[in-house]
């Protein structure tokens, strides 16, 4: 490819700049109602949001098909519960239990693909169906009580800092963002993904095995909750049913204001990040205007609202 191609496909797109801008805007109401906003508290905010970044990555894949995933949180949650009980408290069984943990993801991403493909079920439903049974099955495996939990020397990727300025979380983020956004966009595999989503018909005209590439994407999406949820644990330290629930609505909160379309074909990382951040910067400003929680779902409805009303306004000009 080209020099001048790659810089171009580097380039973030207009969604992910106003994504950018508003994440820039919302940095400096918080600094004004709290008086400062000091870099540790930005990235202390950005180590929190790494599980929600990861998943939103996954989310952003999912979208970029054209489709909806609403079993990551479900995914996540499981993750955190086979990791824990795997772990039992000792770095002896790390090895072990993140292939046991990363295992079951990516199974859960499997399962996925063959019910939106094979069965043809709708991916809304059928996602949202595998998150009921996967969220039965911590019931029962766990009883309403998880065991086991994760020792202090693997927490180091949440709470750990590389020279003192990135949280290690970040820069796993950070690193599973380019390796994503190389895959997409510079390889073949990707661009038949891309393709896929964006014109399925037109993908199989090309010879394209457009369902294949669907599968391939729920599988990718499952390891990115399934990393995601690893990751939650490490900064929770235990297991807790029910912990990435409400991951799942916000992982499409990040991905839509980042830029993502529900009709498929765009795939911007660096807005799915900037969607992550700026969820939690949201949290923060409304802890700092002592607001309640009802607030934070009718600002995060408002920006997702903005978000689609821009995109839409873009195309019609």
């Amino acid at each position: 490819m080209a020099v001048p191609a790659i810089l171009s496909n580097a380039k973030p797109a207009g969604a992910t700049w106003r994504a950018l801008a508003l994440l820039v805007i919302l940095l400096v109401v918080l600094f004004v109602f709290s008086g400062r906003v000091s870099m540790v508290q930005v990235m202390d905010n950005a180590r929190q949001a790494a599980p929600l970044g990861l998943i939103a990555l996954g989310q952003a894949l999912i979208l970029m098909m054209g489709r909806l995933d609403l079993s990551v949180g479900a995914t996540a949650g499981l993750a955190n519960v086979v990791l824990a009980a795997s772990f039992a408290g000792t770095m002896d069984n790390m090895a072990a239990a993140l292939a046991i943990t990363i295992f079951f993801g990516l199974l859960v991403g499997l399962a996925n693909g063959v019910l939106v493909v094979v069965l043809r079920i709708p991916a809304f439903l059928a996602t949202l169906a595998t998150s009921l049974v996967l969220s039965g099955a911590i019931l029962v495996y766990t009883g309403g009580s998880p065991k086991g939990s994760i020792p202090a020397g693997f927490r180091v990727i949440s709470e750990g800092w590389l020279f003192g300025i990135l949280p290690w979380s970040v820069v796993i983020w950070i690193i599973a963002s380019l390796i994503l956004l190389v895959f997409v966009h510079y390889s073949l595999a990707g661009r038949k993904m891309l393709l896929s989503g964006a014109n399925a018909r037109s993908a199989k005209r090309n010879g394209i095995a457009a369902d294949r590439m669907v599968i391939f994407s729920f599988v990718l999406a499952s390891f990115m909750a399934t990393l995601g949820g690893i990751m939650l644990s490490s900064i929770t330290g235990m297991a807790s049913i029910g912990i990435a629930d409400t991951y799942t609505v916000d992982s499409i909160a990040a991905a839509v204001i980042g830029g993502a379309l529900f009709t498929g074909g765009v795939f911007l990382p660096l807005g799915a990040a900037a969607g992550s951040l700026i969820l939690f910067f949201l949290q923060s400003l409304l802890y700092v205007l002592s607001l309640p929680t009802a607030a934070r779902f009718v600002l995060q409805g408002s920006i997702i609202i903005l978000a689609l009303a821009l995109s839409n306004f873009k195309k019609d000009r």
